[in-house]
């Protein structure tokens, strides 16, 4: 499809949603299945204490995303207001004015990046045959940072147009463009755990581009002059933003300090078992937090439109969307956990990976299908509750991590402390905070979202209790098989689903779907 053709295109919402969730599963399984091949070649290539470091590299960049969210975290939500109340020049102005800000945000930012990266060693524990490696890694990761702040506002356009589909397709052809670049510097010199790093550089004025391409195609009155430049409006987005930076920061404390936690206070051996074992759990967060993501543009939209009940509509079904799907990473890494590290990374402790990966997402059963609420905060810009209840939390989180290490010496308890206090802390939030306010902000009953939760938790359970006697007759030693028992993991999902999550209107039009398929 050309993309004059891509752009040009009229879609109803609905219709729109649909395309919006199709591209962004795409993605996500470009990306997810990238992630699957190469981290075990990576690891094999370059050795687990050296990929550790990649993480740990993140983690430092989400230290700093932590000054920069306060005020890029709101433009999405102003920019998208000002334009579908047809105010073009607010929106030049926010434009202009972020641009120039986060120029001069970035600026300390970079020094901050290079004393870091010199003095890496005084910072974490690396050793000395790979210090060079890290370093250079580190240095593009924080400079694909830099120049991604930078030019952060392009990426308002697809959002502000409801054309997630577009930058969904940009991050498929990123995702290609890394593996190409990895698989010919692998392939070509000594492998090195910094080839990651200019891939993800390579990536990013990737991204870039094709950032300011769409700005130009799907908002072609926005114009960067220095006379449209605002401190009021540059204080307008900090004082509504502070407050994510806030929750970005309370994130950070709790899950973000993992790695750097695992690093100084057990090893970096144990950091790289760390950072693999999240390797799942983060995927499976992150396409359920895409899948929320497609509403949210719909969202803000109504919202500028005073259009409320399209709001509690759109929650409606995107919760029942995101329930009826979220048992079945759960099951299966309950169940089959182990047979699939042992098969993914056979070098490593499949137990212990398996054990991390089910403390790392200890909440999902709660809060998968609960992901929408964090945008409708957002969007109603009342994130200020959310924020101080995040940050209560966090610091308990991390305060009772390095309570319980001092306990003990075992370098695998002291893993699992690490890595399962941040979890049953988020369980504590997802049962009590997100679906009371979340249900406040739309004005709800405090109750309305905990039949969500149980049905969730019902069938987790039901799933995972009828794989387990599956499980006693098919024994999984070998790819094929981790993929059939897959497959039944999905189907025996939605079939429970169907009956638990989903209601009698929906099961009609979903059995309805399903046979027009089965006749044509």
């Amino acid at each position: 499809m050309k993309f004059k053709s891509i752009l040009n295109s009229k879609n109803s919402s609905s219709k729109q949603l649909a395309v919006n969730l199709i591209a962004h599963l795409i993605s996500f399984i470009t990306g997810f299945l990238i992630s699957f091949f190469l981290t075990p070649y990576v690891v094999e290539k370059v050795s687990e204490e050296a990929y550790g470091f990649v993480g740990l590299a993140n983690n430092f960049i989400g230290y700093a995303t932590i000054v920069t969210t306060a005020l890029n975290s709101m433009a999405s939500r102003f920019i998208t207001i000002s334009i579908h109340r047809d105010d073009y020049d607010k929106t030049n102005r926010y434009f202009t004015s972020l641009i120039f800000a986060n120029i001069a945000m970035s600026v300390p930012l970079s020094i901050a990046g290079v004393f870091i990266v010199v003095f890496i060693n005084k910072f974490v524990n690396v050793s000395d045959a790979i210090i060079t490696d890290v370093r250079i890694l580190w240095a593009l990761l924080f400079a694909n940072f830099i120049l991604g702040l930078i030019f952060n506002v392009f990426s308002v356009a697809t959002f502000s147009r409801n054309r997630l589909d577009l930058s969904s397709l940009r991050s498929i052809e990123a995702n290609i463009l890394k593996v190409a670049v990895l698989l010919f510097m692998f392939a070509a010199f000594k492998p090195s755990v910094w080839y990651l790093g200019l891939s993800a550089f390579l990536c990013g004025i990737y991204i870039i581009i094709t950032n300011v391409f769409y700005t130009k195609k799907l908002l072609p009155f926005v114009k960067i002059k220095r006379s449209y430049f605002d401190k009021k409006l540059i204080g307008e987005l900090v004082s509504s933003g502070m407050w994510n930076s806030l929750s970005h920061l309370s994130s950070t404390l709790s899950t973000g300090l993992d790695l750097l936690v695992t690093n100084l206070f057990v090893s970096s051996v144990a950091m790289g078992t760390v950072s693999v074992s999240k390797t799942v759990p983060t995927q499976i967060l992150s396409v359920f937090a895409t899948i929320s993501s497609i509403f949210m543009p719909q969202f803000t939209i109504s919202y500028a439109k005073n259009d409320f009940q399209d709001i509690k509509n759109q929650i409606d079904r995107s919760m029942k969307l995101l329930g009826f799907f979220a048992c079945i990473p759960m099951a299966f890494i309950y169940v089959f956990g182990k047979e699939f590290y042992q098969l993914w990374v056979p070098s490593q402790n499949a137990s212990v990976l398996q054990n991390l990966t089910i403390l790392a997402s200890l909440a999902f059963p709660f809060v998968l299908s609960l992901e929408p609420l964090w945008n409708i905060f957002t969007v109603t810009n009342k994130v200020k509750q959310s924020s101080l209840f995040l940050l209560f939390n966090s610091v308990v989180s991390v305060l009772t991590v390095f309570l319980l290490l001092k306990f003990t010496n075992n370098e695998t308890i002291k893993m699992y402390i690490v890595v399962g206090v941040s979890s049953a802390v988020g369980v504590i939030r997802g049962i009590t905070f997100l679906p009371m306010y979340g249900a406040k902000c739309l004005n709800f009953k405090l109750t309305a979202f905990y039949s969500v939760i149980l049905k969730n938790l019902l069938a987790i359970v039901i799933t995972t209790a009828l794989m387990f006697l599956f499980k006693n007759f098919f024994q999984v030693d070998s790819w094929l098989k981790l993929m059939i028992a897959a497959a039944i993991t999905a189907v025996l999902s939605c079939i429970v689903n169907s009956f638990i999550v989903l209601g009698k209107p929906e099961r009609e039009f979903l059995r309805s779907k399903i046979m027009h398929i089965i006749k044509k």
